[in-house]
């Protein structure tokens, strides 16, 4: 193209376009489109679920992360306590309840709760009464809750994956699939249909739509099972190259065999051993390469299912090497403010339906010091442990002092009720006077030196 031709003759300039690089074709063709949150959790929860146990019950970290969640979350049992003006109303309810809870375990259905939530993803319980009216809790496996069983009913109503809605799309009752202890293998019953109001339904939403669970170790379920054949794959190569094979080679290329037919070969070492091998053969070992960079590929394996599950990396694997005192303190801070997000939002608004029937049930039988079914209950988590203990009391006791919090916000965070500690110290504090006794912080010779 001449001069002239290139002063006279415009390239069209190309139009400008406005895109999120998320949504352009660009590095994104083997990545697959996920639809509605709802859809896609009602088509995978099943499949994820069976590999999630799988894992749970196999895998030395899947079952440890599990075992954290268990213990962060709820410990050796959540305990309640009424609200009330009145001291002798507030003992008398709580009390009752916590002689329940200790009679049915309810420090054990706890823990069973955070176990269902982290491998199945949700957790079902049935409200029930025994034969004296008395509250009994079912804890019913998810998949009784057939998320194949879609119906629609007349009048607008519908039931998608084992849970009956009204026109309004409202749940009104949950369809279980019947099951036995001694079933070995799943058959089919016709779902028993139960009130919504009696069931308790646990799972933590990850979009608007969503109506069933999804287990907690599906974003590591594939890293899970790479590491797993990561280490399948390195035991293999070290047992390969602990073997230490040799090969005889001929090498003048003859092709005969210097030994006699049917003779044995004695080529085995031991300590001390000298071996003459007959004119031109030598002896080849094998030496197989082990990955240079199979533990820092196993490490990252495991700190990528520490970023998925939310937990701490040295908590998961146990390797304390590189941990020190503030990256500890760090990693457990934020690591807690997630569990006590968890306990907010999931298992109070769980405990307080649990507390209202509890509390609706001896109000009609006549038992729970006249439980009143409208009286709140504050409920008290297990204390998580900090790294130094000292500086988290002298905190605690300078937002005292400075007016911050008050001391039942600072007992509450210990795990315990104000009322019966402050109850407990009264009856310490006159049988110490009733004995002649003093309990100080300094003994008197202490006190003697230094005045």
């Amino acid at each position: 193209m001449g001069l002239l031709s290139r002063l006279f003759t415009r390239t069209p300039e190309k139009p400008a376009v406005r895109m999120f690089e998320g949504a352009s074709g660009k590095r994104w063709s083997n990545v697959p489109a996920f639809g509605a949150t709802g859809a896609e959790v009602l088509a995978g929860a099943a499949q994820v679920r069976g590999r999630a146990r799988h894992l749970r019950h196999n895998d030395a970290h899947a079952g440890n992360a599990v075992e954290i969640l268990k213990t962060g979350l709820v410990g050796y049992g959540v305990t309640a306590a009424a609200v009330a003006e009145r001291d002798a109303e507030r003992d008398d309810q709580s009390n009752a309840f916590a002689a329940w809870a200790e009679a049915t375990n309810f420090a054990g259905l706890q823990v069973e709760i955070i176990d269902a939530l982290a491998t199945d993803g949700e957790s079902l319980l049935v409200l029930r009464t025994d034969d004296t009216g008395r509250l009994e809790i079912q804890h019913v496996p998810a998949e009784q809750l057939d998320e194949s069983h879609t119906v629609e009913l007349a009048g607008g109503g519908y039931i998608a994956a084992g849970i009956e809605y009204d026109g309004q799309d409202r749940p009104v009752a949950y369809h279980f699939r019947p099951a036995r202890p001694t079933d070995q293998f799943q058959s089919y019953r016709a779902p028993l249909r139960v009130d919504a109001a009696d069931v308790i339904h646990i799972f933590r939403r990850q979009g608007a739509g969503q109506t069933r669970g999804m287990s907690w170790l599906a974003p590591v379920i594939l890293a899970l099972n790479e590491k797993s054949q990561l280490k399948d794959a390195l035991l293999v190569a070290a047992k390969i190259q602990a073997m230490m094979c040799g090969f005889v080679l001929d090498q003048n290329g003859t092709g005969t065999s210097p030994f006699e037919d049917g003779e044995v070969p004695d080529l085995s070492l031991e300590p001390g051993t000298m071996r003459v091998l007959p004119a031109g053969f030598d002896v080849k070992f094998t030496s197989p390469q082990q990955m240079t960079t199979a533990t820092e590929v196993a490490n990252q394996g495991i700190r990528e299912i520490a970023a998925g599950l939310q937990i701490p990396e040295f908590l998961l694997s146990g390797d304390m090497r590189g941990v020190n005192y503030s990256s500890a303190r760090t990693a457990l801070v934020q690591f807690r403010a997630h569990l006590e997000a968890i306990q907010h939002t999931l298992l109070v608004p769980a405990f307080n339906s649990i507390w209202r029937r509890w509390a609706l049930l001896e109000s009609l039988r006549g038992g729970g010091g006249g439980a009143d079914p409208d009286m709140p209950a504050e409920w008290h988590f297990p204390k998580a442990q900090w790294v130094d203990p000292e500086s988290d009391a002298k905190a605690t006791r300078e937002m005292l002092a400075l007016g911050l919090i008050s001391r039942r916000q600072a007992v509450a965070q210990l795990g315990y009720d104000v009322s019966r500690v402050d109850t407990e110290i009264a009856a310490d504090r006159a049988r110490e006077s009733t004995l002649g006794l003093s309990f100080t912080g300094k003994s008197q010779e202490q006190n003697g030196i230094q005045s």
